[in-house]
């Protein structure tokens, strides 16, 4: 798979990343011997170069994501932004320890199989028809990302996906046909998981990242079962037209002799044996973290999502796993599956927003955006789904929703909108790319499949991407405004 993607791509890139390794730096340089525009204060002006600085390195790739995100932490106090302990905070507020604590959860159950034992009782339930094949990957696949991390479920589903492809390629006269099963199967894996992360706000981490903001910066409340309220219909959606677009429209491959593929489900689950105790623990505690996270106002609980995300991480490190063995449901050994760096581009992010305010810098771009008021609401939010849904092709989704919240939210204000009218599609848009393989690690994951070529992906890619900008667009109405007003 990495030799496909750098083949032809290799010195391009590493040409790139150095341009990119200059250009930062020298960015801020001009910002900062530059005069601030009129009406701007000194800090906000050195901040607007600091991200420039940030979005150049985060879009050529010049450093490892999270350590430019960790950037803010030594500039911004040295340029007069903001102090350093203000900065440093923004990497500890409560949406990030949530996200720490659903990573923990998720590293729990794969330490013990427990996510393996979901997907492959979902594929099972639906058939072995490949229409039915290709639908229960994505429901495991999705039902998967909302909770773990879509990389690691694409990766879990492509291994168990690849057997099936080849039994369906064996038994069938139509080499062609089997051929366009197998791509959609793929690309069918690597979609349901961009799309079923939307769901939750631990799911992906521009969903954390929209709240966070919210909250902090104004008030908003945005918690973890609110969210599944807008989540959740927007995946759902889109993993229905997803299906009907790659199994109905673009890959014709009628009614394959697929009929063995059951055995080969029903083989993988037969090596994962009857359910453990370690398993069954595992699984009782995440039941009941994600219960208290959709139900705690009901439960009148002392807690909010982030404590509760701690307190089950906590049970799975105290909790014998009951095997015989002595161990613990989580040893420290197994956290070094935890993408920690995804914590760091959170709180990369939360420091941009939050110094976005400080210095007025919002206040000033707002300014500047206020004669858009007289544009229909429908077209701005229509542009802000399309532009952040492209821009996510070619750059990390976490990094484009760090840098265009504040931003947003400042048209917004200018505009005299609500927020997150602005907001919202950042969030849920930056999470939709689905046209070449760099955009996500789902993508690129499948893109190791040697039957799946470039044209493939783009082809169902660009009617994907029209489709979810269309459907964010109508979420706003129909779902995320009567949900905000809750």
């Amino acid at each position: 798979m990495a030799d496909r993607l750098q083949s032809k791509a290799g010195t391009p890139a590493r040409r790139l990343r150095a341009l990119a390794l200059l250009a930062g730096p020298a960015v801020m340089a001009a910002v900062w011997l530059a005069p601030a525009p009129a009406g701007l204060a000194p800090p906000a002006w050195h901040l607007t170069g600091l991200t420039a600085w940030m979005v150049i390195w985060w879009i050529g790739q010049a450093a490892p994501l999270p350590a430019t995100a960790l950037l803010p932490i030594p500039l911004m106090p040295a340029l007069g932004i903001a102090p350093a302990a203000t900065v440093t905070g923004q990497y500890g507020t409560p949406l990030i320890f949530l996200f720490l604590g659903g990573f923990l959860i998720a590293a729990a159950m794969q330490a013990h199989g427990l996510h393996r034992r979901i997907a492959l009782a979902i594929v099972a339930a639906m058939g072995a028809a490949p229409r039915r094949i290709l639908l229960g990957f994505m429901l495991a696949t999705a039902a998967l990302s909302m909770w773990i991390s879509n990389t690691a479920s694409t990766v879990m589903m492509f291994a168990v996906a690849l057997p099936v492809i080849d039994l369906t390629g064996a038994r069938s006269d139509d080499s062609a046909a089997a051929r366009r099963f197998g791509v959609a199967l793929m690309l069918s894996v690597a979609y349901s998981a961009s799309i079923g992360g939307v769901g939750t706000l631990i799911g992906t981490p521009g969903n954390a990242l929209l709240a966070s903001v919210l909250a902090t910066g104004y008030g908003i409340e945005l918690g973890f079962g609110r969210w599944m309220l807008v989540g959740l219909p927007v995946a759902a959606v889109m993993l229905a037209i997803c299906y009907l677009l790659l199994t109905r429209v673009l890959f014709h491959f009628g009614d394959l002799g697929a009929a063995g593929a059951d055995a080969v489900i029903a083989e993988e689950r037969r090596a994962l044996g009857p359910m453990r105790r370690p398993e069954r623990r595992v699984a009782a505690i995440f039941a009941l973290a994600a219960a208290g996270w959709m139900f705690r106002g009901v439960l009148g609980l002392p807690l909010d999502d982030a404590g509760i995300a701690i307190a089950a991480a906590i049970a799975v490190f105290v909790l014998p796993a009951g095997d015989g063995s002595g161990a613990r449901l989580l040893d420290w050994a197994h956290t070094r599956t935890v993408p920690w760096g995804i914590l760091l581009l959170l709180g990369g992010g939360l420091a941009l927003a939050a110094g976005f305010d400080a210095t007025g810098l919002a206040g000033w771009i707002g300014g500047g955006f206020s004669g858009l008021a007289e544009v229909p609401l429908w077209l701005l939010v229509l542009a802000v789904s399309g532009v952040t849904l492209m821009i996510t092709e070619v750059t990390s989704n976490t990094a484009v929703t760090a840098t265009f919240l504040p931003i947003l939210g400042a048209v917004a204000t200018g505009m005299g909108l609500p927020v997150e009218w602005l907001m919202v599609p950042v969030a849920l848009a930056s999470s939709m790319a689905f046209m070449m393989p760099v955009a996500t690690p789902p993508n690129a994951i499948v893109f190791g499949y040697e039957g799946l070529r470039m044209g493939d992906m783009i082809r169902a890619g660009v009617w994907l991407n029209l489709i979810a900008t269309l459907v964010i667009t109508g979420a706003m109405w129909l779902v995320v405004r009567p949900v905000l007003e809750l």
